[in-house]
């Protein structure tokens, strides 16, 4: 039987650790990176949606919990599309640690949409 409060609280401590990365870090050192402020502000204000949505997805939801997380992978996706799309967008400032950050990020977060697909598809197929 598949955990989804562990699933849930994986996606929120990703969420967070994002949050925290481009508030704190990317943006504070942002001639490092080579990503506008702004931009970096957007995107860990949609980090930190994410992080309340799933921490409280693992706190209260109790049942019917595929349908949450089906949300959750369409707001994962919907956030790795428009980090694709800023990362274009500002691709001529963006210095190599700005690309490595991002393509590590892209691939995080890639992987952990794929684990939450699969673990949506295990459990349909349990019942």
């Amino acid at each position: 039987m598949l955990n989804p409060k562990r699933i849930f609280l994986i996606d929120a401590f990703g969420a967070l650790l994002t949050t925290i990365l481009l508030f704190s870090v990317l943006a504070q050192l942002e001639q490092y990176f080579g990503m506008p402020k702004d931009v970096l502000y957007l995107l860990a204000g949609i980090a930190f949606g994410l992080f309340i949505y799933s921490l409280s997805c693992n706190r209260f939801v109790k049942s019917n919990w595929k349908h949450f997380l089906r949300i959750l992978i369409i707001f994962n996706s919907i956030y790795l599309l428009l980090s694709i799309g800023l990362i274009i967008k500002h691709s001529e400032s963006l210095t190599v640690l700005g690309w490595i950050y991002f393509i590590l990020e892209f691939i995080v977060i890639g992987v952990l949409i794929t684990y939450e697909l699969n673990s949506l598809k295990k459990e349909n197929s349990i019942h």
